[in-house]
């Protein structure tokens, strides 16, 4: 793979973790990614079936035991493809309130986190006994305020049924 930055060939390193940072989040390493770095220091890895890979990240995120943070709230806000003003309709609540807690100038509220949790699972079309769960088991958990990030390390098997392959 000839490099995109400085046209030189690329080494492929397989089955690599990789800090996927693509994802809006800082907080999430992806296990068994074909990557392939330059001399120059550009780094380009092949990360197979994103969607489904970002539903998996989603739905980790609405299992988490803490408020969900702005870099969260609009990866799930992205991720169910609506735009800020459309997702300030769907909760009540006006433009600048989703901007204020995407940028983490505000707390979104337990009540606001719950509701945004179950327009993602609705729009991702979770299961019912799942979206039950969540509201019954899960949720009463969640702690107010912010909680230390886990960082999630997702095996490419827990999403990705493709092999590696190498293609250039």
């Amino acid at each position: 793979m000839k490099c995109p930055a400085c046209g030189k060939e690329m080494t492929h390193i397989s089955a690599e973790d990789y800090h996927y940072l693509e994802s809006g989040l800082d907080n999430v390493i992806l296990r068994g990614i074909d990557v392939f770095r330059c001399p120059c220091g550009e780094e380009v890895a092949r990360i197979p079936s994103i969607d489904e890979l970002h539903t998996l990240i989603g739905r980790k995120l609405v299992k988490k035991n803490s408020l969900l943070n702005g870099k969260e709230i609009r990866f799930l806000r992205k991720n169910i493809g609506v735009s800020a003003q459309k997702l300030a309709r769907q909760m009540g609540v006006d433009n600048a309130t989703i901007s204020r807690w995407e940028n983490n100038k505000q707390r979104i509220t337990k009540s606001h986190d719950l509701h945004l949790r179950l327009i993602y699972c609705n729009m991702k079309r979770i299961p019912p006994e799942e979206i039950s769960h969540l509201i019954q088991e899960e949720f009463p958990k969640v702690q107010e305020g912010y909680t230390d990030i886990p960082t999630h390390v997702i095996p490419r098997a827990e999403w990705s049924k493709e092999h590696s392959c190498i293609s250039s």
